[in-house]
């Protein structure tokens, strides 16, 4: 069996995670994975962290590729991004609180951080000209 599957938590992981299949994934909820992520944001620890987000099509791949299962298991925060994955947690009895989308996430935390003061963001677009124009859109709706 891979070690990815049987590695414990990342020493940086401060709540529970639960085993569904055959991922770990974080109980959390939008607003603790916004309040984790702006504490990361503003610590200057040199620390790399970085966020996947579950949906139904990852937790298939998850089973076949090792890369992604060795992705997952250093990721900082692992969040249900599926709502199929939330429903599956809790008919299996371990129930996630709420989806935490990525799509919803990056919103939530643009908007506490306009709030709290500038945050620092990478853009990486898949066409040229994609980051740039995220860029911009993100700016103007949150300017810090």
């Amino acid at each position: 069996m891979s070690t990815a599957l049987t590695d414990p938590l990342p020493k940086h992981a401060s709540h529970r995670r639960i085993r569904l299949f055959g991922m770990e994934i974080d109980v959390v909820r939008m607003q603790d994975a916004v309040t984790q992520l702006l504490e990361w944001a503003a610590c200057d620890d040199g620390t790399c962290r970085y966020v996947v987000t579950p949906n139904v099509d990852h937790a298939i791949l998850f089973q076949e590729h090792a890369a992604l299962r060795m992705a997952y298991s250093e990721a900082s925060l692992v969040l249900a991004d599926g709502a199929p994955v939330v429903w599956a947690s809790r008919l299996l009895g371990k129930p996630l609180p709420e989806r935490v989308a990525g799509s919803d996430l990056a919103p939530r935390l643009f908007e506490a951080a306009n709030a709290r003061g500038p945050l620092k963001i990478y853009l990486l677009g898949g066409m040229p000209g994609v980051a740039k124009r995220a860029a911009q859109s993100i700016t103007t709706r949150w300017p810090n």
